[in-house]
């Protein structure tokens, strides 16, 4: 039987009568990264300060390596929490802030210096010291809080949104060896976001919410060919549920042709990239909305239809 990192189950949790999470059962491998994703108040952000312990559950367990962490106070959870603001100390420059959690560690100010030094290094940050938080970038910046978060070796590292506040290059960027440095280091991670590029990019698995409850937890090229129900398929927009069966957008096709068979469809937006026409689709009496591509432009508000071929 493979054994999990992080288990969760029965995990419950009510804000003013209200339920806002209730998840049977989530499991984490050591090492895994967990993307978690769904629509706006559907839990994912409580999710992670439920195991960091900034919010108590109404029942259920958390567990860590074996460890029941359910009623522990959060400073003694092995877990780091990562906002989505950097939160650096502005009064400090960079190498004290890297080096924070060491020195309330009672680590000594030559051995929590050097170390900080190398991990400021590995993060690409080496020769920016002395600068002070509002002397660097955005990027930087999440590099320094990243650089913080690794450097007192936690267990799990929570990500709550941290690249929001990037434009999109520079998420991209920061996403890539981000990555690369929590893989070279074996860290256990959940990551919330939005963007559901990046979720696909950054997570081994992908964890999808809907009204507090988990839908579906899977790789995300399992989640786009084989969703479990309308729900994850129309938030992925990534095909068509009918009541047969799912048809995956890497089987669909768009037509012109009204005699054609297939579904009907308005273009509701369309945009060029990557040399090809894309063509985001209403499809007629359902809420799914796809995008496809095509050899030649199409408008705004043209009806067409979409089959499989």
């Amino acid at each position: 039987m493979e054994s999990h990192f992080i288990e969760l189950s029965d995990i419950r949790k009510v804000y003013k009568d209200k339920e806002v999470l209730n998840l049977n059962q989530l499991s984490v491998r050591k090492g895994e990264i967990i993307s978690v994703v769904g629509p706006s108040g559907t839990g994912k952000s409580t999710l992670l300060r439920l195991i960091a312990g900034l919010e108590k559950t109404d029942s259920g367990e958390i567990v860590i390596d074996g460890e029941h962490l359910t009623n522990v106070p959060p400073q003694q959870r092995p877990v780091v929490y990562m906002f989505q603001e950097s939160l650096l100390f502005p009064h400090m420059n960079v190498l004290e802030n890297v080096a924070f959690g060491l020195k309330m560690a009672k680590v000594s100010k030559n051995k929590r210096y050097d170390k900080s030094k190398e991990m400021m290094k590995r993060v690409g940050l080496e020769g920016l010291e002395s600068h002070f938080p509002h002397e660097i970038s955005g990027g930087q910046k999440q590099r320094a809080a990243l650089a913080r978060s690794l450097i007192v070796h936690p267990k799990v590292l929570l990500l709550d949104e941290p690249f929001s506040s990037l434009d999109t290059e520079l998420r991209k960027e920061t996403r890539r060896w981000i990555k690369h440095l929590l893989k070279s280091e074996n860290i256990t991670v959940l990551f919330v976001t939005h963007d559901l590029e990046e979720a696909m990019a950054l997570g081994d698995r992908v964890a999808v919410l809907n009204e507090g409850k988990l839908q579906q937890l899977d790789s995300p090229h399992v989640l786009y060919e084989s969703p479990v129900n309308s729900f994850v398929a129309s938030f992925l927009q990534g095909g068509i549920w009918t009541e047969e069966r799912f048809i995956p957008v890497s089987r669909l096709k768009m037509g012109r042709n009204e005699d054609q068979s297939g579904r009907k469809a308005e273009v509701i937006e369309t945009y060029y990239q990557d040399g090809k026409f894309h063509s985001v689709l209403s499809i007629e009496h359902s809420e799914a909305v796809i995008t496809l591509t095509s050899p030649e432009k199409v408008n705004i508000g043209e009806q067409v239809k979409v089959y499989e071929g």
